[in-house]
């Protein structure tokens, strides 16, 4: 089984796929005046079989959106996530320092996942050390793929047309490592880091 930790695509017909479905305030959406009743719809879903992580969600220092407010936003999210016992996906550009703050602050139960991630290895060293797993998409460092513990490694799709296959395969080469036992070794993360969930 394929697994697309992060996709905005819905997908159909596709029987060897499995896309973790999360819900969340991503930090460009945030609307002051919306905040209280989105969260709440997000703690009344988040309970659902379907619904396998919040987010994504995070802090953004490049969007518009107050840093402060959004600080607010993502620690609710981060209580919901401890509430229902289940992961936590995160979006963090130019943030890394107060992500770290947080985890330490809230010292999580469930995973922490950074989406998208595109740093340098030691940014991605840093993370992992701190207990962060990072989701690989599309285009990545591959000497940080190269220097994390795979057992700390997800891929996604996230915003891109391409096919979750077609990152497995090169992520594989990038790692010197058969396509098949990649599968199979994000499939055992999978069951660690959703353990609270085993309906994936």
């Amino acid at each position: 089984m394929y697994y697309d930790l992060h996709t905005h695509h819905f997908l159909e017909g596709n029987g060897d796929i499995c896309a973790i479905v999360s819900i969340g305030i991503h930090p460009w959406y945030i609307e002051e005046e919306n905040i209280e009743k989105e969260l709440d719809l997000i703690e009344k879903y988040a309970t659902s079989s379907n619904i396998k992580a919040i987010g994504e969600c995070g802090l953004d220092k490049l969007c518009e959106t107050d840093f402060e407010l959004q600080k607010k936003v993502f620690l609710s999210q981060i209580s919901i996530s401890e509430k229902v016992k289940k992961p936590l996906i995160i979006h963090c550009v130019k943030s890394f320092d107060e992500m770290v703050f947080f985890k330490k602050k809230s010292n999580p139960t469930q995973a922490w996942i950074i989406h998208g991630f595109r740093g340098k290895p030691q940014q991605a060293k840093q993370l992992i050390e701190q207990g962060f797993y990072l989701s690989f998409g599309l285009h990545y460092n591959e000497q940080s793929l190269q220097n994390i513990p795979i057992e700390k490694v997800f891929f996604e799709t996230d915003d891109s047309d391409c096919d979750i296959r077609t990152i497995y395969k090169n992520a594989a080469k990038t790692l010197n490592i058969s396509e098949k036992n990649l599968i199979r070794q994000i499939e055992e993360n999978v069951n660690s880091c959703f353990a609270s969930d085993r309906q994936l």
